[in-house]
């Protein structure tokens, strides 16, 4: 471990056990001024570290910003994109392929920053996809769910698709992908469901409960650069485990339903709540509004 994760991790640790008295304006529900009205949910966040380039979509919307969320631009999706939004993700690698999954259009990837797209459906058996997560270092390799089939991989950057896998037992909400150590296969998958995370390694050896964390859960996300650390969220709040996924600290803030969520490289979380965006910098110990 280096110097600076050492420090990062005692930083955790330490905003953790003071937590009781950091709680920002996020812990007691408060919004900020000029942002009562509630906006539309916000389904999925993703972040570009090649363009530091963040990524947001509603179920009818999708949108980037390059100031960290203070200011938005409109990406527009093809006509033929019928249905609402899903989940962006974005691949790994320096030549970066933006997927968007949309129900009842299936999957489209922009290769040029989401100016033009095209159709990557090639093999799944239905349009339906609930969530989809590119691989965290297999710069072609994206994962898509479809509730009722299962888990469906591409490693062609979406041309064809193949099933791998019937998924957990539960109604998977969300899945994400992590490139931490499993010893068989190249990573990790962690699924939020109503009933708790479950997580398998890629090669898919069997579905596990994380440390049975037995609620509902809306979301869930891993840190880019300590690969161990995982969060997820739903109506009891934000769950952080060190540990990737054996244990897990329910954190204090923020109380509201966190409805999508990302980590940057720089250690930067971001998180949506209401339609409106939030952001911790010290790894989801505490929370400021940052809506522009």
């Amino acid at each position: 471990m280096t110097t600076g994760q050492k420090n990062a991790r005692s930083l955790w640790l330490l905003g953790v056990v003071f937590l009781s008295v950091q709680l920002t304006t996020v812990s007691n529900g408060a919004e900020p001024t000029g942002l009562r009205t509630r906006l539309a949910t916000i389904v999925s966040l993703e972040f570009d570290d090649a363009s530091h380039t963040l990524w947001k979509a509603t179920a009818t919307s999708l949108a980037r910003s390059r100031d960290e969320g203070r200011t938005w631009i409109p990406v527009t999706l093809p006509a033929t994109a019928n249905g609402d939004i899903a989940a962006v993700s974005i691949s790994a690698g320096s030549a970066k392929m933006i997927y968007v999954a949309v129900a009842g259009s299936g999957v489209l990837r922009s290769q040029d920053g989401g100016r033009t797209w095209a159709s990557r459906s090639k093999g799944l058996p239905a349009a339906t996809v609930v969530t989809l997560d590119a691989h965290s270092s297999l710069a072609r390799t994206v994962f898509a769910y479809i509730a009722g089939q299962g888990i469906f991989r591409s490693q062609d950057a979406g041309a064809s698709w193949h099933f791998v896998d019937r998924g957990p037992r539960e109604t998977v909400v969300q899945l994400v992908h992590s490139n931490m150590p499993s010893g068989i296969g190249t990573g990790w998958l962690f699924a939020a469901t109503r009933q708790g995370v479950r997580r398998t390694m890629d090669c898919f050896c069997g579905w596990h409960n994380a440390s049975r964390l037995a609620t509902d859960l809306r979301v869930v996300a891993t840190d880019v650069d300590w690969r161990e650390r995982v969060y997820t969220s739903g109506r009891e709040g934000l769950f952080i485990s060190p540990n990737g996924g054996d244990s897990w600290i329910r954190m204090g803030s923020p109380v509201a339903l966190i409805t999508a969520m990302v980590s940057t490289p720089s250690g930067k979380l971001y998180g949506a709540i209401n339609g409106h965006l939030i952001r911790s910098a010290d790894r989801g110990v505490t929370w400021d509004y940052i809506d522009g």
